[in-house]
């Protein structure tokens, strides 16, 4: 398949794109505003696999993706061009929607909550009409989150209970896109369920202490506002209780950024996100500090048969700071699943379109590995 990624030279887009043209046949078109990013990254991409990805410059928001997509004449468009609630709302899914009306299929790595939860209703008989796939949210969340609770929810008569989060490696490459999405909810409110109930919590507060055990260790944590709180609840009638929180390694930049959500509460501070590329240089100062190793947790509780509780903890750890290649497996086993005709026409989250062996198969290149116990 000929496939344009849009942020291709981005944090996880480089990624991605690394392992396309490593492991697939594919024909890759690198895309973005910076050709001299673009230009940059393909130099070593030509020293490092051999291959020569081609470059398209475009804008997600200004550009005539309509005429761009079919001049080049792709079958499908990879966004990693964060942050995405920028690309919803007035801008209507513009990417998405250029890919359908063209007859491309379109997958995206979005984590907002608004943008993943609204995809499907926006796009969904654009994309059948016109025979497409158009897949939101191929990345850590809503994506390998659905395959860990699809692995372990046929354990359990009813699912009651998740309480899951992410902790990177400090030392692990950020990018200004991921700390403005994060940024964009910090202080704010959003919902979740809460002992059966919908109830509001504040972007980056409600701190607590988690012990990941070694090489992770403790870390702490706060809300965060995800497409899961949504989703999942549709899917899983008996949940009772939902929550997803995010730490930083270091604690002096986990608690500035919770002292800088208080601001943002009481209203000093409309939206954190303008200040995401002065925020990203400043957490730079603090690369020394911490270690390059970050996790995933998920603890899963509910009745088994005879109506006994179990709970489940699982553990996603990455070591050596190869944690940033997490989010693009989601879209690496999706795209596979549409260039090959496994994925069904429409637009959707992703949710249920790959298995949780597939993902764990794709994480070993990196050395990426699971940890499980299960409590009865």
């Amino acid at each position: 398949m000929k496939i344009l990624v849009i942020g291709g030279y981005g944090n996880f887009g480089k990624r991605l794109v690394h392992s396309l043209l490593c492991h697939y046949d594919h024909e890759i078109i690198i895309a973005g505003r910076s050709l001299s990013k673009a230009c940059a990254f393909i130099e070593c991409c030509r020293r490092e696999t051999g291959k020569t990805p081609a470059i398209a410059r475009l804008d997600v928001v200004d550009s005539d993706l309509t005429r761009i997509f079919s001049d080049l004449a792709v079958d499908m468009v990879v966004n990693a061009s964060g942050p995405f609630q920028l690309q919803a709302g007035a801008g209507n899914y513009r990417v998405a929607r250029s890919c359908a009306e063209n007859g491309v299929h379109y997958v995206d790595l979005a984590d907002d909550r608004r943008y993943v939860c609204e995809f499907s209703a926006a796009l969904d008989d654009l994309a059948t009409d016109n025979e497409v796939c158009l897949v939101t949210g191929a990345s850590t969340v809503p994506g390998l989150t659905g395959a860990v609770l699809d692995h372990y929810s046929s354990r359990f008569t009813a699912l009651e209970e998740i309480d899951y989060g992410i902790s990177p490696g400090n030392r692990s490459e950020r990018g200004a896109a991921t700390v403005a999405s994060i940024l964009s909810y910090t202080g704010r409110p959003f919902d979740t369920l809460t002992d059966g109930i919908r109830q509001p919590l504040f972007g980056w507060q409600n701190l607590r202490r988690v012990d990941l055990g070694a090489p992770v260790n403790r870390r702490w944590m706060g809300n965060c506002d995800i497409p899961d709180l949504e989703l999942l609840p549709a899917k899983y009638p008996d949940l009772k209780t939902l929550r997803f929180q995010a730490g930083l390694e270091v604690s002096i930049l986990h608690l500035g950024l919770w002292s800088l959500s208080l601001l943002s509460r009481i209203g000093i501070v409309d939206n954190l996100a303008r200040f995401a590329a002065p925020l990203t240089r400043m957490s730079n100062w603090f690369l020394s500090r911490g270690s390059d190793c970050g996790a995933m947790f998920v603890e899963i509780e509910g009745l088994v048969a005879g109506g006994h509780r179990r709970r489940v903890s699982w553990q996603l750890v990455a070591e050596n700071g190869v944690g940033p290649n997490i989010p693009t497996i989601a879209a690496e086993l999706v795209i596979d699943k549409i260039a090959t005709g496994g994925c069904r026409k429409g637009a959707m989250p992703c949710l249920g379109l790959f298995e949780l062996g597939e993902f764990l198969q794709v994480a070993d290149r990196w050395g990426i590995y699971q940890k499980e116990v299960c409590h009865v």
